[in-house]
């Protein structure tokens, strides 16, 4: 690679730097980042002082200017677009707009079950006339959102399909930087024209690929259809978290990988037929373009198709054309004409695993050819630093979205390559061949599904091995910290012939692995706690233990709540080394509660069970398991540990709160029956918990004065329908707040993180902490052990 491949990089990476920025934080912030740019760079050359550097300076932030005369305007209509939703969500103002399908709408596959009604899509807003409560507005810009429907709503919101237009009227949410519309009235605009009948061909077309795969297994369908055209509709949430956390999540995006591949498919052919190359050469383009037609405008796609354009180009006209240089001019452009998408996560993932291929994979593979004394062969190192480097570049932004790293990422990627390949081959000739010989591709289907669930197979069993999840700091901690890393790391490698750096490097591995590696021995011990708030998503699920367990699994054990899924609980009960329960609350029969109870069983299965006084909440309990109904005054003590019933009395306590709420309840008593409990510890810590309480229940817990406490598990994972007053008479210095991330609930509110901030009480939440602990010695700050979900 020469240094003219590199020319266009530093200004392009500025330039996308920016656009994030902006998109993230605001424009304001693009605006300061802009001018500490033009100040380093001045600074640069200042100090330097050589013609050659200020002249490549100079030409770079000429480029960065020309981008930003496109770039803060777009970033400006963004924020008006984002400030006008975001009042209409203040406001709660009834919102009439457009949107464009970015997938088809589907039945919600994560929280409670009972919350799974309706249906939701993913789209995006079209700039134009809008009606915001009683006004007319424009939306300058185009934004993502979520939609969800239920009712009429819902049944006008299925005759959609990916890519369609939609008018939508109903109420917007904003849950962090997800905006969710829950639609009243949906309907589908229709497309006349040409336009129409293209719309029309590409969904019979992804029909005919569902038909096709319809005889295989939910996820080796989704798989291989995902793998040819990124269709993963029927994959369950499970499976997507295993392949996310295996680091193979990107063989469903389709991306450069698929490009070349249909590239390839296009023009070998061609060549071995003897066709000219420009003639073969157009050919590949418009087989290209039908197929970034058909598998929709993924950010993934939109950067592979707009790279592969100016390569395409380039050859037709007979140069070369650097592949680096087609990259930065993709982010550039993107950045400057849609910041949104180029600040998204497909478009972030794909560009820097894309650049880290070009650019580092390379001297990586040379680098470790000559480490190994000429025994790794070029070949064979280029093979390990290709998912090595793609990997690496990727690690920031996916700590971001869990953090949690695997050591068996590039292993798993190294041991899939093999297989992806033919079964994405096989998958886009049985696409074609759908059309004209529907039984020939069920039978390459069938052939794909079966590299498919070897594909499956591997990361499941990645998936379970020792240092498949090991926790790092969140957010921009884990970040800056995985970057200082790989820093070091490149300075490392880059001064690999000094015995000085190799010893180095030899003690900080031994320092920096040896505490990792003693904790994934079966004789490592979990760190001991008293109290640890599991991440299992849109649920709770909470475990008590005395102070004096040290974290051996020995200890008696308390379990409120079992979650929705068996699997997160399991995973939590794992990390966390709990070999028994002795005792499980079931506070209410809610699937959220009580869905994971599948996972207690063998040695977990529980001594005791506590549910609710309501005669169908015997229903969601471990069997074989004694069950008692509890209500106020039941107790359990274990030394060093005590539980005590505050609410209900009874069953009838709780249907007299619900016949008293304000619109806040569900329909049924299983909220206001919520076990709320007293926990106190032996140096007098004291837990109230107050499951799925709603207001007027809240509210008569609160006439019964349950006095101060040090901790509070809030009701209904932080919904807005709370009782200060009851808060503010237990005065917490903690708040837990179990609940699922993303959730399109809107969970935790702003109203009660306002309350929570008032009464002076820190928050602790599973969507942004992960799995909690509070360790045994009370003078150390909670801890996370465990990624959010």
């Amino acid at each position: 690679m020469s240094r003219a491949d590199l020319r266009l990089l530093p200004a392009a990476t500025c330039i996308w730097a920016l656009a994030v920025l902006g998109v993230t934080v605001g424009t304001a912030a693009a605006v300061a980042g802009g001018a500490v740019l033009v100040a380093l760079a001045l600074t640069v050359i200042t100090v330097t002082g050589g013609t050659r550097t200020a002249s490549g300076i100079f030409a770079h932030l000429g480029i960065v200017g020309l981008a930003g005369v496109l770039l803060f305007p777009a970033l400006q209509r963004h924020g008006s677009t984002d400030e006008l939703l975001e009042d209409a969500a203040a406001r709660g103002l009834i919102v009439e707009l457009a949107v464009v399908a970015a997938a088809d709408p589907a039945a919600p596959a994560s929280g409670p079950e009972w919350s799974r009604d309706g249906l939701q899509m993913r789209a995006r807003t079209i700039r134009g006339p809008a009606r915001i409560g009683r006004e007319d507005a424009a939306l300058p810009a185009s934004l993502p959102l979520l939609v969800r429907a239920s009712g009429d709503a819902e049944r006008g919101l299925a005759q959609v399909r990916d890519g369609d237009t939609v008018q939508l009227r109903g109420t917007v949410t904003i849950s962090g930087s997800l905006v969710i519309l829950r639609a009243t009235e949906a309907s589908a605009v229709p497309t006349a024209g040409m336009a129409g009948r293209a719309q029309a061909a590409r969904h019979s077309l992804r029909q005919l690929a569902r038909a096709a795969t319809a005889h295989l297994p939910a996820d080796e369908a989704a798989l291989v259809r995902g793998m040819t055209t990124g269709d993963t509709r029927g994959m369950s949430e499970r499976t997507e978290e295993i392949m996310r956390r295996a680091g193979i999540s990107h063989l469903v995006a389709v991306s450069g990988a698929n490009i070349a591949l249909v590239l390839a498919a296009v023009l070998v052919p061609l060549l071995l037929a003897g066709v000219r190359r420009r003639p073969r050469l157009l050919g590949a383009g418009i087989v290209v373009a039908g197929y970034v037609w058909l598998v929709g405008d993924e950010p993934s796609v939109q950067r592979a198709a707009t790279m592969a354009v100016p390569l395409l180009a380039a050859r037709f006209a007979g140069v070369r054309a650097s592949p680096v240089a087609a990259l930065a001019l993709t982010v550039a452009l993107w950045s400057v004409l849609d910041p949104v998408t180029a600040a998204s996560i497909g478009f972030l993932l794909s560009a820097l695993a894309t650049a880290a291929i070009l650019v580092a994979a390379p001297p990586l593979a040379a680098a470790l050819s000559e480490l190994t004394g000429g025994r790794l062969g070029r070949t064979a190192a280029l093979v390990l630093a290709v998912p090595l480097v793609a990997q690496l570049a990727c690690t920031p932004i996916l700590i971001l979205l869990a953090p949690e790293i695997s050591i068996w990422a590039v292993p798993v990627n190294m041991i899939v390559g093999p297989l992806v390949g033919p079964a994405t081959v096989m998958g886009l000739l049985a696409l074609v061949l759908g059309i004209l010989w529907p039984p020939a591709a069920v039978v390459l289907y069938t052939a794909a599904a079966g590299g498919a669930h070897l594909v499956l197979l591997i990361a499941r069993a990645a998936d379970a091995l020792p240092g498949s999840r090991i926790a790092v700091p969140e957010g921009a901690t884990g970040v800056l910290l995985t970057i200082a890393v790989m820093l070091v790391a490149a300075i490392a490698l880059a001064a690999r012939r000094l015995p000085l750096v190799r010893w180095t490097m030899a003690a900080l591995l031994v320092v920096v692995l040896a505490p990792g590696v003693g904790r994934l021995l079966p004789l490592s011990t979990a760190p001991g706690w008293t109290l640890a708030m599991c991440a299992v998503g849109q649920g709770d699920a909470l475990l008590l233990r005395p102070g004096d367990a040290a974290g051996d699994g020995d200890g008696p054990t308390v379990l409120i709540d079992t979650g929705p899924d068996p699997a997160a609980l399991g995973q939590c009960l794992d990390r966390l080394r709990v070999q028994r329960i002795d005792l499980l609350v079931l506070t209410h029969p809610h699937s959220d509660h009580t869905g994971g109870r599948e996972a207690l069983t063998g040695q977990r299965a529980p001594a005791l069970q506590w549910v609710c006084p309501l005669p169908q909440a015997r229903r969601d309990v471990v069997p074989g398991a004694p069950v008692v109904a509890a209500s106020t005054g039941e107790t359990w003590q274990r030394p060093g540990l005590s539980l005590r019933v505050l609410w209900p009395g009874s069953a009838e306590d709780a249907l007299r709160a619900t016949a008293a709420e304000q619109g806040s309840g569900e329909g049924d008593a299983a909220n206001d029956c919520s076990l709320a409990l007293e926990v106190v510890w032996t140096d007098g810590t004291r837990l109230v918990a107050l499951g799925d309480l709603e207001p007027a229940a809240q509210a008569e817990l609160a006439a019964l004065a349950p006095g101060p406490a040090e901790i509070v598990k809030v009701a209904h994972h932080g919904s807005r329908f709370q009782h200060a007053p009851l808060y503010q008479q237990l005065d917490p210095g903690l708040a837990l707040v179990p609940v699922g991330r993303e959730n399109s609930f809107g969970h935790p509110t702003e109203e009660l993180l306002t309350l929570m901030d008032e009464i002076g009480a820190q928050v602790l939440r599973t969507d942004v902490h992960g799995t909690v602990v509070l360790p045994v010695d009370q003078q150390s700050p909670p801890r996370s052990v465990g990624p959010a979900r």
